[in-house]
């Protein structure tokens, strides 16, 4: 049998399992039960999708196993939180981030003259080991005596305190102009050293072109204006935003969210990742260590307790909606679905991630910047040699896959406990997910993250209706993982070697 009518033939018979496979759930659960555990899966698979979607494009173009995922995945949600409840620890925290970031984001500007010193190979071992040092002293240095905990505190008395009738109470007075003023200053500095740290001085072994300089300068000074920006709106902004209707408020923790994880991403991909791509082993150690840190200094700041976001007034109101457009009117909490009461919310969820799936597909299939994430895939090497920076390309997608974990991050947000160990969970199932759909398939992670879900949800219908244990219905992923692996080792759309 030729191998096209092969992989037909199978398409077929899998297709007819699954139809199989939904009505024999139908016929035993009954209709209500089978919708509600249905919407609920499909839920899930939303969230393990936001998560694995951005290990799967990390790991196809990059090779890179990032254990430090999940963590991004809480970082997330406790930005969003943070500006949704009180934002008063974001925009006091804003241009310490953006000024470190704007002297690493200096890298691309300044490498191609220093590798190009001529100095001697000691030198070239110590300047950078020197500069990291430094660095590392200034940051200490631009934090001393800055109460970072009062900061975090706001949102968590904001929180636990009764002041809904007047939301600014609670707000806490950022640290006066003339004590604040050279801490991002420092930092700029520090971000500096580490730039010229990572730029290897005196190492001829790359090639840096010195032109294209006005375009490496853009990024740069893009965040150096918002640098000056934050430092201005420090004490207003918070104001401003609680004072805001609350729809367009959580509008605006999805963009933070997503701009902090982007960001984040990249200033590790510059600093963490890049210096060990020539020992994969030592990243995932890096990236592990990474998670444990960030854990660690969320417990710091907001203690290892769970939170809970409050939905935003479009999910919030009371009462259940009859069709879409009386949700959207009302902003009812519920709606029916085929005669099924749903939370409204959980259905933005579900749609936030085919969004993302959309915006992924069209991102690799449709733009230039897909065609040469693709061809970096299969021969980075000569897209280096066509003129490309396949480095700055690494970073770039990275830091999409970074923002794509805080996405989920702050989606799941409104009706997940928010709490330290919340990214572990749901980084494993993003690795599970990964490996089913196939490792560096996005339309694999798709796939494997929305059939993980319905396989969890399903689970938990079943433990619950037989009265089996509770870690059954948690071990249904895994059983679905091996299964899979058994019939197909390479995942659902993987590829063999």
């Amino acid at each position: 049998m030729k191998p096209e009518n092969k992989k037909r033939l199978m398409i077929f018979i899998w297709s007819l399992v699954g139809v199989g496979v939904v009505a024999g759930l139908y016929l035993y659960a009954g209709k209500e039960p089978f919708i509600r555990t249905t919407l609920s899966g499909l839920t899930l698979g939303s969230l393990f999708f936001m998560v694995a979607a951005g290990l799967t494009l990390i790991f196809g173009l990059m090779d890179v196993l990032n254990f430090a995922h999940g963590a991004m995945f809480m970082l997330g949600a406790y930005m969003g939180w943070q500006l949704y409840t009180n934002p008063t620890f974001i925009f006091g925290m804003l241009p310490a981030l953006l000024a470190f970031s704007t002297g690493i984001m200096m890298t691309s500007v300044i490498k191609p003259y220093l590798i190009r010193w001529e100095i001697s190979s000691k030198w070239q071992n110590f300047l950078p080991k020197a500069a990291y040092f430094l660095a590392l002293v200034i940051g200490v240095v631009a934090f001393w005596g800055f109460d970072i905990l009062q900061l975090a505190n706001t949102a968590m008395v904001a929180a636990t305190t009764t002041t809904a009738g007047n939301p600014l109470a609670e707000i806490s007075a950022q640290e006066p102009f003339v004590q604040f003023w050279y801490r991002p200053l420092l930092l700029l500095l520090s971000g500096l050293l580490v730039a010229f740290a990572s730029s290897k001085p005196g190492v001829k072994t790359e090639f840096a072109p010195l032109d294209e300089m006005k375009s490496k300068l853009v990024l740069p000074i893009v965040l150096f204006g918002l640098t000056i920006l934050s430092i201005i709106i420090r004490e207003s902004a918070p104001v401003a935003i609680l004072l805001m209707n609350g729809n367009w408020r959580f509008v605006i923790s999805i963009i933070v969210a997503i701009a902090f994880g982007f960001l984040f991403g990249a200033i590790v991909e510059i600093t963490l990742i890049r210096p060990l791509y020539v020992r994969s082993f030592f990243i995932v150690l890096m990236t592990l260590g990474l998670s444990f840190v960030i854990q660690e200094l969320v417990q710091l700041l907001w203690d290892p307790l769970a939170y809970q976001m409050v939905r935003p007034p479009l999910f919030a109101q009371p009462g259940k909606a009859a069709n879409l457009m009386e949700w959207l009117r009302n902003g009812s909490s519920t709606i029916d679905v085929f005669g099924v009461t749903f939370p409204t919310y959980r259905l933005f969820v579900i749609l936030l991630g085919v969004v993302m799936f959309v915006f992924i597909t069209l991102l690799m299939t449709k733009t230039r910047l897909g065609m040469i994430i693709r061809a970096g895939v299969q021969d980075p090497q000569m897209v280096e040699a066509l003129g490309i920076n396949v480095k700055r390309v690494f970073t770039f997608v990275f830091a999409l896959g970074v923002a794509m974990a805080a996405l989920g991050g702050i989606g799941a947000g409104p009706f997940l406990p928010i709490q330290p160990a919340m990214g572990e969970q749901y980084q494993m199932q993003g690795f599970i997910t990964v490996v089913i759909g196939g490792m560096g398939s996005y339309v694999g992670a798709f796939v494997g993250a929305f059939l993980l879900g319905m396989g969890r949800a399903f689970g938990d219908y079943f433990a619950l209706k037989l009265s089996l244990s509770p870690a059954i219905a948690e071990a249904s992923t895994v059983i679905i993982m091996i299964i899979v692996l058994l019939i197909r080792p390479q995942g659902i759309f993987g590829k063999k070697e």
